[in-house]
């Protein structure tokens, strides 16, 4: 089963003589005005049907309930804890993955469900489980019981998440310690990679994870600068909520890194934080990072993993906006998760940096509509490996597929 994602019901509009002067993005150029064919779903219902369909206790058939309450805790034994299988039969249920379960819960929040009180259940609360209560840790990780120094991105992202439960379901549980206390942990980290105020001095993060028990990077495997993006969102986030400028600092030594970097640093899903954050405080501190070159580095093709946009078509489909590897010479291979993550930190950029909103408005028009590939109901069969159980337990197709290859294996 897919892992579920921000899920956003956009109406983009724009008024040319109300912006600044547009900013092309090339990669962006290279998509339709108007994908063919033109299909659009709407996400704010798939949201919405995908949440009565996964927490759904009560189901029966096969590999259902794919919600599974969990009694028996690690980190906050005075409450449960729930699991969602990250793909539906997985072999390992029942699917305690941060990032799959906290991004369910603010999805079907900003789709107007309290998922505080639902189904006698606080969704919500149980979420805290997957801050690892160690003094080695003390951040939130993709296990409750996991470590941090493996890979970047399933470190820093789960923590990402909990500061957007925190928001919508503020005063919750442990929620108010867990907040400084990852602030002050990931900020011991940029100090530790580098980051001094007296003199000052930026961090250096082009590194695959940083050890929090250890206090030191992970210097092989494939590096994963754009870290650099989702600290800084993190640690702007916690100066805004408390004022301390120890938190601001650590955020623009972070973006310091990042807009300075000469390599487009596309991994995953950091890059596209680092950019929201970037743009938000030149607008609100005067800072001037380099917006242009990172919203670049978004949509064109890293030479990391050949990360980027996709541009072009699928046995005549419109694929364009579509997100993950797009090498010219590999056949393209496309995550659901890639594009709505990206759609949910870029669209709300547009705030603090208008130049950009006719590219942005145009890339998600793109994505927005190919995106409805992923699920069963608009694919044929034969390109599918899994339309049994689609067509039985979900039809109307509102859980997706993770990817799509432009070719099968």
């Amino acid at each position: 089963m897919n892992r579920p994602i921000l899920i956003f019901a956009l109406s983009i509009s724009f008024i040319s003589p109300l912006l600044s002067q547009q900013i092309n993005i090339p990669r962006i150029d290279q998509m339709p005005d108007m994908p063919q064919p033109y299909e659009m779903r709407n996400w704010e219902n798939i949201s919405t049907s995908y949440d009565s369909l996964i927490f759904d206790l009560s189901s029966s058939g096969t590999h259902l309930p794919l919600t599974t309450v969990i009694t028996s805790t690690t980190n906050y034994p005075e409450h449960p804890t729930f699991g969602i299988q990250s793909y539906v039969g997985t072999n390992s249920p029942p699917g305690m993955e941060a990032i799959n379960i906290i991004p369910a819960v603010i999805g079907a929040t900003l789709n107007g469900i309290d998922k505080s009180n639902q189904f006698n259940h606080n969704w919500a609360l149980y979420c805290e489980e997957y801050f690892n209560r160690r003094p080695s840790e003390n951040v939130y990780l993709n296990g409750p019981n996991a470590s941090s120094g493996h890979d970047w991105w399933y470190e820093t992202m789960p923590n990402v998440f909990f500061y957007q439960l925190n928001y919508l379901y503020p005063n919750t549980g442990d929620f108010n310690h867990q907040f400084t206390t990852i602030a002050d942990r990931w900020l011991e980290a940029v100090k530790a990679m580098g980051g001094s105020n007296a003199p000052w001095q930026k961090p250096y993060m082009n590194y695959r994870a940083f050890s929090l028990s250890e206090m030191t990077p992970l210097e092989t495997g494939v590096k994963q600068p754009e870290a650099a993006g989702a600290l800084a969102w993190l640690l702007f986030n916690a100066y805004s909520e408390t004022g301390l400028d120890k938190y601001r600092i650590g955020a623009e030594w972070c973006l310091e890194f990042l807009s300075d970097w000469t390599e487009n640093p596309s991994y995953e899903i950091q890059l596209p934080y680092g950019v929201y954050m970037a743009a938000r405080m030149n607008a609100i501190l005067g800072t001037d990072y380099d917006i242009q070159k990172m919203l670049y580095w978004c949509f064109d093709v890293g030479d990391l993993r050949g990360w980027g946009s996709i541009v072009g078509t699928w046995g005549g489909q419109d694929v364009s906006g579509l997100r993950g590897e797009a090498r010219e010479d590999f056949p393209d291979y496309a995550f659901i998760m890639n594009g709505f993550e990206h759609v949910g930190a870029l669209v709300p950029m547009i705030r603090y940096d208008d130049r950009f909103a006719n590219a942005i408005g145009k890339w998600v028009l793109n994505i927005a509509n190919a995106s409805r590939l992923y699920y069963s109901g608009f694919l044929p069969d034969e390109m599918q490996d899994n339309e049994d159980w689609t067509s039985v337990y979900d039809p109307e197709s509102v859980v997706s597929y993770e990817a799509l290859r432009e070719q099968g294996a």
